[in-house]
């Protein structure tokens, strides 16, 4: 994702305002932000759907393929690969989260990207030959009651725009769709990283600066139980960026310019850097890795990466760390560095 100031800044303003404005058809439509309780009473209804699904004979997904492949429109194979690449998947996104280098996170989303091309084509198959499942239609009402509570006429957040349930369902299918679009869109915009790049973002890490108490109340000025859920989560990212910047300055260390200016570059650094401290904690145990982590924790570290991370390389006798530690099997001692540090 390129860095987008105009965009971080349009979507901290929604943030702090605790709603979306949208215009469809002339008309406006405000999108409400959830608290936290809000967002745990919405999805604490999915049980009980699915529940009411199941006595209404809409049957489970297992159960779907469990009748499919009894009467031959699936196959246990079939079945047996798609549980496979998906769990694959599933394992490879965790093992690219505890990944400190940028080139070793590119190789294993290469490998994500592979599998999701194949399991697209399994899913395909598999969706038209089980059908409509108790989940599905759980998913899609939990979603359209997500959509009635958060959606209002006004920005006072007083009158719903579907205050009946019925009106919803009985609503134009073009006027219902072009809502639930809208309202999916605007979802997806604070899903993924953005929060933690608007958090990451310059303006944002100013105004905590300037904030002398970063409480919820003080910063948002609404006790923590009336914040919206996005706004605890950019102000929790912003003070871990902020401490983190700290850290770096009380030991020392500089962050390049381009990283701090570029909220994207900042955020893969902080979570390079923490996968670091975790690495380096896990290994303190060892002597010979208690002396030596800093500087074997980069090997096989392109300078892409390292620009990346804002590290900078020490050279020592015209070698840089890194290197050294690769000529000796991937680890430095500290009794090697310090004879090259001192010219011996």
């Amino acid at each position: 994702m390129e860095n987008n100031p105009a965009q971080y800044g349009s979507i901290y303003s929604d943030i702090a305002r605790g709603f979306t404005e949208k215009v469809i058809e002339g008309k406006e439509y405000f999108f409400k932000h959830p608290t936290q309780a809000e967002h745990f009473e919405v999805y604490s209804r999915y049980n009980f759907i699915l529940n009411d699904a199941k006595k209404r004979g809409l049957l489970t997904e297992d159960e779907k393929v469990k009748d499919a492949i009894t009467n031959g429109w699936w196959t246990s194979d079939k079945e047996n690969r798609f549980l496979q690449l998906r769990d694959a998947i599933k394992n490879l996104k965790k093992t690219k989260d505890n990944l400190l280098l940028p080139s070793q996170k590119d190789q294993i989303q290469a490998q994500i990207d592979r599998n999701n091309f194949i399991l697209v084509t399994f899913i395909k198959e598999r969706n038209e030959v089980i059908g409509y499942t108790a989940e599905k239609y759980s998913n899609e009402r939990l979603y359209d009651e997500t959509l009635l509570a958060l959606t209002f006429k006004n920005r006072e957040m007083t009158e719903r725009v579907f205050s009946d349930p019925e009106e919803y369902y009985y609503l134009s299918d073009d006027i219902v769709e072009k809502v639930r679009d809208a309202f999916h869109n605007n979802s997806d915009l604070f899903g993924g990283n953005m929060v933690k790049y608007v958090a990451a973002s310059i303006f944002f890490q100013n105004m905590l600066y300037v904030t002398q108490e970063c409480d919820a109340f003080h910063f948002w000025g609404t006790p923590s139980s009336k914040c919206t859920k996005y706004q605890i989560d950019l102000l929790i990212n912003g003070k871990m960026y902020k401490n983190a910047v700290k850290s770096e300055a009380e030991r020392g260390k500089s962050i390049p310019d381009e990283v701090m200016g570029d909220p994207v570059k900042f955020v893969n650094w902080y979570e390079s850097r923490m996968n670091s401290l975790e690495s380096d904690n896990s290994n303190s145990g060892s002597s010979i890795a208690g002396s030596s982590t800093a500087v074997s924790s980069y090997v096989g570290a392109t300078k892409e990466d390292l620009k990346k991370m804002g590290v900078k390389v020490q050279k020592l006798k015209g070698k840089s760390l890194l290197e050294m530690a690769e000529e000796s099997g991937g680890v430095l001692e500290k009794h090697q560095y310090l004879n090259a540090r001192d010219g011996n």
